[in-house]
């Protein structure tokens, strides 16, 4: 099992900053390696959604809100060619209205890929702080604005 953990420090309040970051119809706007972020369904607090990314592959993921501190995914369709790939978002108050958010991933690649697994990890990381910068930048430009609708 391979774990990447990484966090970004983000000059907003963790209440904002838990709601902006988990407008999945949004990630697009806030990650450019996202092309399209479609809303399946909502089950309460479960939501189903598929993703498309730069190199137009495409699957389909849920996502358990845990207001405002934890949000939970998993990739569900395609899984291939991981046999888990988890994610879990942690967000921290800091002093002065600012916000820690974690990112914790965890996954496996399939039997016949396992060799490949310290690549897969070198490149998801690399994948992982420029998504938390795109979405810090974000959410920081949003906050900026205090008349922005949606955000106050």
């Amino acid at each position: 099992m391979q774990v990447i953990t990484r966090s970004v420090i983000i000059d907003a309040p963790v209440d904002l900053v838990y709601e902006i970051s988990n407008r999945i119809d949004q990630w697009p706007e806030m990650i450019p390696e996202y092309l399209k972020a479609e809303i399946l369904r909502r089950e309460g607090r479960k939501i189903w959604f598929r993703l498309t990314n730069a190199d137009n592959a495409s699957w389909v993921s849920w996502r358990m809100l845990y207001p405002p501190l934890i949000s939970y995914a998993e990739r569900f369709d395609p899984l291939a060619p991981f046999t888990f790939n988890h994610l879990t978002w942690v967000y921290q108050p800091l002093p002065g209205y600012r916000s820690q958010m974690t990112w914790d991933m965890c996954f496996e690649l399939a039997e016949d890929k396992r060799d490949e697994e310290p690549q897969w990890r070198e490149r998801m990381a690399e994948h992982t702080a420029a998504n938390q910068e795109a979405m810090r930048e974000y959410i920081e430009s949003l906050v900026a604005q205090p008349y922005a609708p949606g955000v106050r």
